[in-house]
Formats: C-alpha cells, sequence, structure tokens
C-alpha cells in the first residue's frame, strides 16, 4: 500500500515538473525597457499649481510572458504606444506652499502591459523628480518696452493695469509685466505730425524664465506727438527738375530768384531740417522766354511740414540749348 502511494507521489512530482519544464519554454524576458513616464496633476488641482519634471521622465522596466505576448509587447515599444501615466495629488500640508518638491515612485501596477505580461520595475530607476509650484493671479501695471526709440512723452498704455496668473514665488515680488520689446506706433503717413500713434502690443509670456499669462493678453499703446520746434532756413537755393533730353535751358532771372526762405515745423534736433526746393519742368508743354511755376518742397527727413503753406509761383526763363549746362540736376538728392 505505501509503495503504491509512493509511485503516485512520484508519478506527480514528475507530471508536474513536465509541466514547469513545458511552461518555463514557452516564458520569454524581455530585459531593461526603458519607458517614458508622463506626471500630471489631479483633476481639480491643475489650474491651481504647475508641474515641473526634473530631469528624464523615464522608468527602467523589464517584462515576462509568453512569446506571443512578448511580441506584441515589442511592437507596442517600436511604435512608442507603451508609456506610463501617474497622476499626482498635491498632499494637504502642501497646499498653500509656493513650491515644494516631491518623488514619484512608479510600481508593476502602474505599467501598462498586456495580458499575460509580467512587468519587472528596476528598483532605483523607477524614481522621477518632481517640483510643483503653487499659481496665483495678481493685477500688475503694465509697462512698455521700447525696442530702440526714446520717447518723446509717456506711452499711455491701455489697459494700464492686466490679471497676470503665474506662479507665487515670482508674482510675490514682480511690480510690473512688461510688453515683449517693440518699436513705438508709427502714425500713419497722411496723418497730421501732430497726432497720436496707436498701435497693439502682445505682453511677455514668461517672467524669470516661468511661464505666465495675461488677461489681456496684448494691450493698444498710444505714443505722443513728438515736440515740435519751428525752423527759419534763409537762402534755400532753388532748382530744376528736367528730363534728359529737355532741349530748353532754365534760368533764373536773378540770384535772388534763385532762392528762397522756407519756414519749417518738425521734431526738435540740433541741426536745420534738410530740404530740397525745386520747379518741375518735367511735365507740361514749355516755351522759351519767361515761364511761372509752382515752387515744390521735399523734405529729407521725416515729420517735417511748412508753416502755413507758404509755397509760392516762381519766375524763370528758358532760352534755347543745345545741350543742358553742368550743374543742373535731373532729380533730388
Amino acid at each position: 500500500m505505501i509503495d503504491r502511494i509512493l509511485s503516485l507521489l512520484v508519478a506527480l512530482s514528475l507530471a508536474l515538473l513536465v509541466w514547469l519544464y513545458a511552461r518555463s519554454r514557452d516564458q520569454e524576458i524581455l530585459d531593461n525597457v526603458t519607458l517614458p513616464v508622463q506626471v500630471s496633476l489631479a483633476e481639480g488641482q491643475a489650474e491651481h499649481y504647475s508641474l515641473e519634471v526634473n530631469g528624464a521622465g523615464q522608468a527602467v522596466v523589464s517584462f515576462s510572458g509568453p512569446s506571443d505576448r512578448i511580441r506584441e509587447l515589442r511592437g507596442e515599444i517600436q511604435r512608442n504606444e507603451l508609456h506610463v501615466e501617474v497622476v499626482l495629488t498635491v498632499p494637504e500640508e502642501h497646499r498653500n506652499e509656493s513650491r515644494y518638491s516631491d518623488t514619484v515612485h512608479i510600481d508593476a501596477s502602474q505599467v501598462p502591459a498586456p495580458p499575460g505580461v509580467t512587468p519587472i520595475v528596476s528598483e532605483g530607476r523607477n524614481r522621477i523628480s518632481v517640483t510643483v509650484r503653487r499659481m496665483v493671479t495678481r493685477p500688475l501695471p503694465v509697462r512698455f518696452d521700447a525696442l530702440q526709440e526714446e520717447t518723446s512723452g509717456p506711452v499711455v498704455l491701455d489697459p494700464a493695469v492686466v490679471l497676470v496668473t503665474g506662479p507665487q514665488e515670482v508674482l510675490d515680488h514682480i511690480r510690473a509685466i512688461p510688453t515683449m520689446p517693440s518699436e513705438l506706433p508709427m502714425r500713419p503717413a497722411n496723418a497730421p505730425p501732430g497726432s497720436t500713434a496707436v498701435g497693439r502690443v502682445a505682453l511677455v509670456q514668461e517672467l524669470e524664465g516661468r511661464p505666465v499669462r495675461s488677461e489681456p493678453s496684448k494691450v493698444t499703446v498710444k505714443a505722443p506727438p513728438q515736440l515740435r520746434k519751428e525752423y527759419v532756413l534763409p537762402d534755400v537755393p532753388i532748382h530744376f527738375l528736367c528730363q534728359a533730353d529737355f532741349t530748353l535751358r532754365p534760368e533764373f532771372f536773378n540770384d535772388r530768384d534763385g532762392r528762397v526762405t522756407l519756414h519749417v515745423i518738425g521734431p526738435i534736433q540740433d541741426e536745420a531740417p534738410k530740404v530740397y526746393a525745386f520747379l518741375d519742368l518735367t511735365h507740361g508743354r514749355f516755351e522759351s522766354g519767361s515761364n511761372h511755376e509752382p515752387l515744390q518742397i521735399q523734405f529729407l527727413q521725416k515729420d517735417f511740414q511748412l508753416i502755413d503753406d507758404q509755397l509760392r509761383v516762381v519766375t524763370f526763363k528758358l532760352d534755347p540749348a543745345d545741350f543742358v549746362p553742368k550743374g543742373f540736376s535731373s532729380s533730388p538728392p
């Protein structure tokens, strides 16, 4: 009787060994796979905190399972479809802190392996260092950051104060939010020089290297009119503007007729503004003898204009000539 029992136990043991051997031959191991880890804040906390992953967000995992499942797993890894998602909840004791650091531990239950595959997390290579910053919203005045040009007066910003959302540790000591470095807005070409220039400028999206957002994200910039000064330009020479094939020789009856005094207003500067006074003989029909044409003025600097629009008609004479004498200009300098 005892012999039969022993024989039965030996048979069962041998059967178990055969099953384990067959089972082991059907298993495969995939070692040291680096998986990306995506850490996010719990629902309801994302708008109150910002999360920063320090270093590489990765975990090293090995896998054991049937060959067909391991082949399926390899395909997911090659297609970058396998990653670990972790939701972090800010603990109650840290919720009022402006910043705190934490370490997220990845365990096997968080690895989305195919059915039948067992993930094995490498201890020491499953830790993700994160920094959590508390977000606050503060009203801040806007400061215009001029790129180059010096302003001739205070720049008006509308709105002058915006709501800025960002890390508390940054906004606690920031006194104003600047615009993006910008040129002052330009007046339209046909606008009076004394009019205000208006433009739109975006606010910065980072402060001290940390992202912030503003409401609104852009402000209206109003540049004041430039300070003006009157200039008297005596004895400005009058030139003749002629075509290259003009067959008549223009001359003034005397030296006094060939010069004009101009009264000009424009931006304040040390030097007198540069102008070009001329008579345009490129259009119309002209005959020898006495002629009359309106004086035209070209300013070689912007934002200058004549006072009281004092242009006048100039008298000159045209003599027959086979050539245009030297010194006559065909175009403004």
